[in-house]
């Protein structure tokens, strides 16, 4: 009696760590960042205040009127009409740009790139 239950016990033992083996075989995998392009006019842009707790963002609209906002990092890269490398407080309101994003695991719009076409 004994013996049958070590060998059924021992049996559960196997399947359940076969179970759980697959089922971490299954998982998901992590989103990765989607890059894409918006192009638009700038409706505003708001600099980082660490003080303030708020960080560096451009809010763009383009011609139907969609609305986007993003997060401008120290990754971002910034460029006027020339092509020269600029900084944010050079882009304004009423600039017409073209932003290459991409959407964050957290569903952020995070700007890689924004360039100034007007």
């Amino acid at each position: 009696m004994k013996k049958s239950l070590s060998i059924l016990l021992g049996a559960l033992m196997v399947l359940g760590l076969i179970s759980f083996s697959l089922a971490q075989g299954t998982q998901a995998p992590a989103k990765k960042p989607v890059r894409t392009i918006f192009i638009g006019t700038v409706d505003s842009v708001t600099m980082a205040d660490p003080a303030m707790g708020t960080k560096s963002e451009i809010v763009v609209v383009n011609k139907t009127n969609t609305k986007m906002s993003f997060l401008v990092v120290a990754t971002t890269t910034l460029y006027n009409a020339k092509g020269e490398t600029i900084g944010l407080d050079k882009i304004v309101k009423g600039n017409e740009v073209n932003v290459k994003y991409k959407t964050t695991a957290e569903g952020v719009y995070e700007a890689v790139s924004v360039k100034v076409i007007k």
